[in-house]
């Protein structure tokens, strides 16, 4: 046998042994507590893992979408979404809604927050997490009164809480609302698919491989989910036992959310530990390290987000799992991790607080979680951050808290109840369902079908359906026709005629007969309620109220706009009480209601007939306190007799406050007793007003037992409804009636705080620098939220690829604070950092800021984020040649494309309209790419000349930059074409001799004078306004009103504008170039003579792309205004220009649904933009933006101070409105304090004028208190003899938190008179 066969059968025999040592022999594990240690064929597993197995296992991974919801396809297990966040200074949250899957799914819930000055709050009920049963949520994850709810997916969430936590110091239960937004900082990272080959490989080669299928081991638990780092940003507040604010706070926090899911629950899962740590210079780690029973016994994975934006996956680290607190009892207080991605190696070392707490999780328990906060330096960074720390219960008990019962009261869908007739018993199935009978008759239909087990009564009645509604109008014809007048008269909107059209509609409904066939089947069930109302023992008189679609409603109350007619006895004064609901759905105050919250005109209507109840006394009970909708609290007003003088607010009422404990244990908390001074009753015509004898009014109305009773219904109210309600009670001699349960409307209302930072952009580092240079100059007020993505995002998309071809995802030159637009100085400016400061740094912030402001801190700091690469100046040298030799290109380009942009409307339908309009999207990305690359092109140029100019000097003199800016600013330029424009108008008008004559006219009517007086300067200015008239202040935004719209502004300027001289002569540029002091070298002056005619080129070519792009802007405009008039003609909107603060995504819903709640929304953002324009900032930040101090004038309190009970918080100084009749009402401006004796609904359409409520009369649920809950108002009530005490004209400080109004002085204004 030849020597190499020997060697041959000698390898192979090695290689069939190694084989079956590695894959077939069956070996004892070496464990170690519980880890399967690596044996002596690990390296080559390893390798083998990571390139065959690990990818192999991936390719068959089936992809989940990133849904933001929970998954439907799951079921059983666990689903979750998480956010887990802290700061430098303390703070940190941990949020949590997780679905436990199966036949009854039920909802856990974790809140822990933790304050910047230690104090930290947690649900009572912690450790247990389980709170409810299940129940989706349109939208959100919704569970235990915390919501978190999707407003862009991928992108922004919202997330609010309003119920009680515990001060983990003190041990005491406070009532709580916070409200955050959070905003992702990265792109989606996946688990497994994002999991390092590296980590995937370690993990698997520790396993053992018994058979074929090892290389799928990765998949056993089945585990998956995906996350994103951002930032929460939002306000605190806790409030005492009486509803005293105690902690207020506006947290700032970085961290991750995250979404998972495992479909076999905790199965086999022993223990987790996750690490969430960020640091002051933007770095964020995520460590996450699981351990499995028998299979995959450490698995560890995690990302890092760098300062410079980019995102890794860990491929290596020395964390192990066995080595750190295996048990609660082994948590170090210090403990150092190093983690190596692609890009570099960084050195993480924690040191672990005390603070945190326990979580229990599983039905069983199956996990017990620890968190606690951490101290963290990243590469020596400070920072902050989470530990979470998951382990098997050591006894496996059931949870030890109630868990809330599942709702049982939901209204039906149309769908559902099937088809009605006329009238619906409460009985009748399908009297639950709003769109056949309206939210007040589904409610008293669901009421009255569980009366018997709860407890109270209701009484009985019936409902008429939409259905005779519509055969109403169907049979009279005249009935529609008036409806359509009033719809038509919400187009060129006119109080007045509005009204006028609303008047003729009641009256025309009131005249009109109830066609025969509905009348007889109101008869029919008239005649049966009857017989019931015998049977129960009342008496023969009946309430009829109106019920319309949409009232009553999770987001729209309409409460008290539509009418009730009270104490009807016969079957005649029934029918007529009918034909007044109807009416009353088109009167003025109604009509008016629905055009303000964007609801149809043509609106679905029934209507309740009802049992009349004779109280012995009534009013309205909330379940939950409705200043802030504290749980802990219910609120119950009464007063004798029907609960009429309660709901319209037109008697004060008793007040009570009874105090709910954690197991539902009720007690009085407090009885105020009102005045009482009236009442209503039966009387033989149908009711009638008294007065409470004064034996009377010295005592409650109701007794504390009465009361408690009332409260213990309206727990158990909440309970079946799942929410807070607003209820209408009645107590007779026969017992407790309920005669409504409405939804709370107000406790999810957007604050003004809330949507001032809701579009901010994610500040991930202390260290990010910030200016609002040239940004200020462009937008120098906030932007709308259609222009956000309309314009902004375009030309942020723009200036990026401008910047950098590899910009990393959200590593954006241009982000948002505070609805501003700003530049991120380090993902622009100081991206490509030189080494040392230099003339190409200088240069650059003079072009953008007009002075020197890198210092070596700034350099630093840039350096670090993106050390220099030889690259660079090839990469920057390309871009430069680039611009400069596209810059005419682009210029042409943009003009082709502005002119032949034409947004042609082909449909009236809002929905096609709006689709029509977003196509232009790819419009505007051009031309804004096109303006920032000729933008470039001018700059470079500038470069080239200032680098001849200084001759290669390192840094230039005030005197130097002096003779730059000569040298810049000479020749024409388009921009230039709008003030020579104006002054040749202004020396016409003056050459006219008529100048003095054009200047005292009206603004309004200067255009229509110069028509008739000087026609010639007439056609001048028209063909002014032809070529600039989409010209204005802030001529970025959709939202400004330029020229061509408002042409009283031009006339202004022109009425104000002073003649000057033509001008004079320009200087040549050899003139230019030889008065310069600078060169000292003949030869730069030659170059000189070269380059500027190229910089005055590309500054033309700039401008030219400006105003193209400005044109553009403009006709994006014209088509939102037409959008905009087509929903008001159609009842969408009140005012066609607050089509511009809805965003993209809100106004497509909007147009499908009609949702109030972003309708309330739009209006919002509206009425806070003039107050935000107010703000002021510094034109440098580093780190959070914070708005400078507000230098307010000064605020001198007067001797006039009034103290009275708050229903609204919120402070603001403004004029007051002494309005002592609805009569006066032509005296309130917008703006103004209304300072009035009681309000009812018919004030209902001045509320969205005035900027606080003052009443004399009036308690927490009186008209004017829920009125200013709804739209935000400070309001405060009983202010006794406020409106003689005020006067119209006096400037008043409103502080509905304190609960007080008073006279002020402010010193400016002061002096301004004196002056």
């Amino acid at each position: 046998m030849e020597l190499f066969d020997i060697f041959l059968q000698a390898g192979l025999t090695t290689s069939v042994l190694v084989v079956y040592l590695i894959f077939f022999k069956k070996r004892q594990a070496h464990n170690k507590l519980n880890y399967t240690q690596a044996g002596w064929n690990y390296p080559l597993k390893r390798w083998l893992s990571r390139y065959y197995a690990v990818g192999r296992w991936k390719a068959q991974c089936v992809l989940v979408p990133t849904s933001e919801l929970p998954r439907a396809d799951l079921h059983d297990g666990w689903d979750s979404i998480d956010v887990r966040a802290t700061s430098t200074d303390g703070a940190a949250v941990l949020l949590g809604i997780r679905k436990l899957c199966g036949r009854r799914p039920t909802a856990e819930v974790t809140v822990y927050v933790k304050l910047t000055d230690g104090s930290s709050y947690r649900l009572p009920r912690h450790p247990d997490t389980i709170t409810c049963h299940w129940e989706d949520t349109e939208g959100a994850w919704s569970a235990g009164g915390l919501k978190i709810q999707i407003l862009e997916p991928e992108t922004r969430l919202r997330i609010i809480f309003n119920g009680l936590l515990t001060s983990v110091e003190d041990g005491i239960t406070h009532h709580v609302n916070f409200n955050f937004i959070w905003r992702s900082a990265t792109n989606v990272l996946r688990h497994p698919e994002d999991w390092s080959t590296e980590l995937a490989a370690e993990c698997l080669a520790q396993e053992q491989w018994r058979d074929s299928k090892w290389p799928y081991l990765l998949g056993t638990w089945e585990e998956g989910g995906w996350m994103q780092d951002g930032v929460v940003q939002g306000r605190f507040q806790s409030f005492d036992q009486q509803g005293i604010l105690q902690k207020d706070e506006y947290l700032r926090l970085r961290g991750v959310r995250e979404r998972s899911w495992a479909p076999n629950g905790y199965e086999g899962r022993r223990r987790s530990v996750t690490v969430t740590a960020s640091s002051m210079d933007g770095t964020l780690v995520h460590l996450r390290g699981l351990s499995y029973r028998n299979i995959l016994t450490q698995c560890i994975s995690g990302h890092v987000r760098y300062p410079n934006y980019k995102v890794e996956s860990i491929i290596d680290t020395d964390f192990v799992l066995q080595d750190f607190a295996e048990t609660i009892a082994g948590i170090p207080k210090v403990y150092t991790i190093n983690v190596s991605t692609k890009w570099r190696t960084i050195c993480m070392v924690l040191r672990i607080n005390f603070d945190g707490g326990k979580l229990l999780s599983g039905v069983p328990y199956q996990q017990e979680l620890e968190y606690r906060t951490l101290v963290v330096s990243i590469d020596e960074s400070p920072g902050s951050g989470i530990l979470e720390l998951g382990y098997e219960p050591s006894v496996i008990t059931e949870p030890a808290v109630r868990v809330s019962p599942p709702r049982a009261l939901r209204w039906l869908s149309a769908s559902d109840a099937g088809s009605v007739g006329y009238c619906l018993p409460f009985e009748a199935r399908a009297a639950a369902c709003p769109d056949y009978v309206g939210g007040k008759g589904a409610s008293l239909a669901l009421l009255a079908s569980v009366q018997d087990v709860e407890g109270y009564k209701v009484p009985p009645g019936f409902c008429l359906t939409v259905r005779a509604l519509e055969k109403q109008l169907e049979a009279n014809p005249a009935l529609l026709a008036a409806i359509r007048e009033i719809e038509a008269a919400n187009e060129d909107y006119d109080e007045t005629n509005f009204k006028d059209k609303c008047s003729k509609a009641v009256e025309l409904f009131v005249k009109t007969e109830i066609i025969e066939d509905v009348r007889n089947e109101i008869l029919v069930h008239l005649k049966e309620l009857r017989n019931a109302a015998t049977q129960q023992n009342l008496e023969q008189r009946f309430a009829v109220r109106s019920s319309a679609v949409g009232e009553d409603s999770e987001t729209l109350s309409a409460a008290g706009q539509n009418e009730t007619i009270l104490g009807c006895v016969s079957d005649e004064q029934v029918v007529r009480a009918v034909q007044q609901c109807w009416a009353s759905m088109f009167a003025f105050t109604s009509a008016y209601y629905r055009r303000q919250n964007g609801q149809q005109c043509v609106c679905g209507g029934g209507v309740v007939v009802q049992a009349l109840v004779v109280a012995r006394a009534a009013g309205v009970m909330f379940t939950r306190h409705p200043d802030r909708g504290d749980a802990s609290r219910l609120l119950i007003t009464a007063n004798y007799g029907l609960g009429e003088t309660v709901v319209s607010g037109s008697v004060e009422p008793d007040t009570i406050i009874v105090k709910r404990g954690q197991e539902d244990d009720l007690t009085i908390m407090k009885i105020d007793l009102g005045s009482k001074t009236q009442r209503v009753t039966t009387a033989s015509d149908g009711v009638t007003t008294e007065d409470v004898p004064e034996t009377e009014r010295g005592v409650a109305c109701i007794s504390e037992t009465e009361a408690l009773k009332l409260a213990q219904v309206g727990v158990a109210q909440e309970q079946l409804w799942g929410a807070g309600r607003d209820i209408e009670w009645a107590i007779t001699k026969n017992g407790l009636y309920l005669l409504q349960a409405r939804p709370i409307t107000s406790l999810e209302r957007w604050t003004e705080e809330e949507l001032l930072h809701e579009l901010d952009s994610p500040i991930m580092s202390d260290e990010d620098l910030i200016t609002f240079a040239n940004t200020g100059e462009v937008f120098p007020k906030p932007v709308s939220p259609l222009n956000v993505d309309l314009v902004v995002n375009p030309l942020t998309s723009s200036m990026n690829t401008m910047v950098s071809n590899n910009m990393e995802p959200y590593e954006d030159s241009i982000i948002i604070t505070h609805n501003r637009v700003t530049i991120s100085l380090y993902n622009s400016a100081y991206r490509r950092a030189p080494k040392e400061i230099d003339m190409n740094i200088r240069m650059l912030e003079m072009a953008l800021h007009g002075r020197k402001v890198a210092d070596q801190n700034i350099l630093d700091v840039a350096l670090r984020r993106r050390p220099p690469h030889w690259t660079d100046i090839i990469e920057v040298v390309k871009g430069l040649l680039t611009c400069l030799i596209s810059s005419k290109w682009n210029m042409e380009d943009s003009v082709k494309t502005a002119n032949e942009m034409n947004i042609k409307m082909n449909s009236n339908e809002p929905l096609e309209m709006f689709e029509t309009l977003i196509k232009e999207l790819d419009t505007m990305k051009r031309l804004s790419s096109n303006h920032s690359f000729t933008s470039a092109a001018s700059t470079s140029s500038q470069f080239i000349a200032m680098s001849v100019l200084l001759e290669g000097a390192s840094d230039f003199t005030t005197e130097q930059c002096n003779e730059i800016n000569t040298l810049l600013s000479s020749g024409d330029v388009l921009s230039a074409e709008v003030p020579l424009g104006l002054a040749k108008l202004a020396r016409q008008l003056e050459e006219s001799g008529k100048r003095d004559q054009f200047k005292a006219q009206d603004p309004k009517k200067a255009l229509d004078w110069l028509m008739i007086n000087l026609p010639n300067i007439h056609v001048n200015v028209l063909d002014f306004l032809k070529e600039h008239g989409h010209r204005a202040i802030m001529e970025f935004d959709m939202v400004t009103k330029p020229w061509a719209l408002v042409p009283e502004e031009l006339m202004k300027i022109l009425q104000n504008l002073r003649a000057t001289e033509k001008n004079q002569e320009r200087k040549t540029d050899s003139e230019i170039i030889a008065a310069l002091s600078t060169p000292k070298k003949s030869i730069t002056r030659y170059i000189l003579s070269w380059v500027l005619p190229l910089c005055r080129r590309t500054v033309r070519h700039r401008e030219g792309t400006k105003a193209h792009l400005i044109l553009g802007i403009h006709k994006l405009r014209l088509a939102a205004i037409e959008l905009g008039k087509e929903l008001v003609r159609r009842w969408y909107l009140p005012h066609h220009d607050l089509v511009f603060f809805f965003r993209v995504k809100e106004l497509a819903d909007y147009i499908t649904s009609r949702d109030p709640a972003l309708l309330r929304k739009a209006i919002q953002r509206q009425q806070y933009y003039p107050k935000w324009c107010k703000l002021k900032y510094a034109e440098m930040n580093t780190g959070w933006v914070q708005p400078l101090p507000v230098t307010s004038p000064a605020v001198t309190a007067g001797d006039v101070k009034l103290e009275a009970t708050s229903v609204c918080g919120g402070e603001v100084i403004a004029r007051a409105c002494v309005v002592k009749d609805i009569s006066e009402i032509h005296q309130l401006q917008q703006g103004d304090v209304l300072i009035t004796h009681a309000t009812d609904i018919g004030w209902s359409p001045y509320f969205p004028l005035v900027t606080g409520i003052v009443t004399e009369l009036g308690g927490l649920v009186s008209h004017g208190a829920v009125i200013a809950r709804e739209y935000g108002l400070p309001c405060i009530v009983a202010a006794m003899d406020a409106t003689d005490i005020f006067k119209t004209g006096d400037i008043v400080r409103l502080s509905g938190t304190k609960g007080l109004i008073e006279k002020v002085q402010i010193a400016d204004q002061c002096d301004e008179s004196q002056s």
